[in-house]
């Protein structure tokens, strides 16, 4: 496996370790989200949970993507603007629209792309372990194969019905819209 750091992206704007922001008395309340970085990227975790339909249309907002070719789209914030833009004759919150809005940090949120959330599904013990670290409740956790809600939605499109999403249970992806199941923001670092 690739190497890869944790750390928290405190209230400041500023980058801890764990055991420095633990240090310095401060947990989960004082900090905008968990930092994820490999080799090839870097992303905050939002620590804040939702459910929501990836949205109730049977049109493509973005472009098809088969499996592998939704694992080469390193981000996911173009793609949640214009299913955010191409979502706005429809009522009601969606996926996209809750991490769009989300207004913690002053930065711009997004729905991650298939391959965010895959890095995220691999690393989902050690984020874990750090978010408990620093007091983290179990509701702002990644889902595990020990939770009642284990899909988290993407901003990838798999087709005009299907979008795709990721059980992180046993790593599995998979495509739906119509469902409403776990959303989590994620900002670039």
């Amino acid at each position: 496996m690739e190497k890869y750091s944790i750390s928290v992206l405190g209230a400041d704007k500023k980058q801890y370790e764990i055991a420095d922001f633990r240090a310095r008395g401060m947990n989960y309340t004082n900090a905008i989200g968990i930092i994820v970085t490999t080799e090839f990227m870097s992303r905050i975790l939002a620590f804040d949970t939702w459910q929501e339909q990836w949205g109730n249309t049977d049109r493509i907002l973005t472009e098809e993507q088969n499996e592998s070719v939704a694992m080469q789209t390193f981000s996911g914030l173009d793609l949640t603007k214009r299913i955010v833009e191409a979502q706005t004759d429809i009522d009601g919150m969606t996926a996209a629209k809750r991490c769009w809005n989300y207004q913690k940090g002053g930065l711009q949120w997004y729905l991650p792309c298939l391959m965010e959330l895959g890095v995220l599904c691999a690393y989902h013990d050690e984020i874990n372990k750090a978010m408990k670290e620093i007091g983290c409740p179990d509701e702002c956790l990644l889902p595990t194969e020990d939770s009642d809600e284990t899909w988290v939605w993407s901003s990838s499109e798999s087709s005009q019905n299907y979008s795709w999403y990721v059980g992180f249970s046993y790593g599995y992806f998979l495509a739906g819209k119509y469902n409403s199941i776990m959303v989590r923001a994620v900002a670039a670092f």
